[in-house]
């Protein structure tokens, strides 16, 4: 009988845990987010290359897609320059090892000589990979004007 009662007691209190692993989960995400857009910002090519997997790809608002590679080299474009790199209203939904993103997405800055400052409504696709968030799947939307 006391074995049932300690069981039971061992599973209540993993149930009651549970929520607090959720939100250190979502708040990983978070933060590997923010480090990634402060890294964009920072033109860090060798930060920003470390937290996207290997297989990443982007969908942008026109259809096009970029990969790891071209997400890595638009970092240190010479005709890129982002004085703005930020997300907002985000929200992290995580199972297991994956973790899907929204936000909106605010970015200013220089391109090829002219100005820009666009909000993008962005979904972003994160797996945990040896216990590192790294970003896998991307999409951004660029709010009509």
């Amino acid at each position: 009988m006391k074995t049932k009662f300690r069981t039971a007691g061992v599973l209540l209190a993993v149930m009651a845990s549970a929520p607090a692993f959720a939100g250190a989960d979502e708040d990983a995400v978070k933060a590997a987010d923010a480090r990634l857009n402060a890294l964009i910002l920072q033109r860090d090519t060798e930060g920003a290359r470390a937290m996207y997997a290997d297989d990443f790809v982007l969908t942008t608002s026109s259809g096009k897609v970029k990969h790891k590679t071209d997400m890595v080299n638009e970092v240190a474009a010479p005709d890129v320059r982002m004085s703005v790199n930020q997300t907002s209203n985000i929200e992290v939904r995580v199972h297991g090892d994956t973790a899907v993103l929204t936000a909106d997405l605010a970015q200013k800055g220089e391109y090829q000589g002219k100005s820009f400052d666009v909000v993008l409504d962005v979904t972003d696709t994160w797996i945990r990979v040896d216990g590192k968030w790294l970003l896998l799947a991307g999409h951004a939307s660029k709010r009509p004007q």
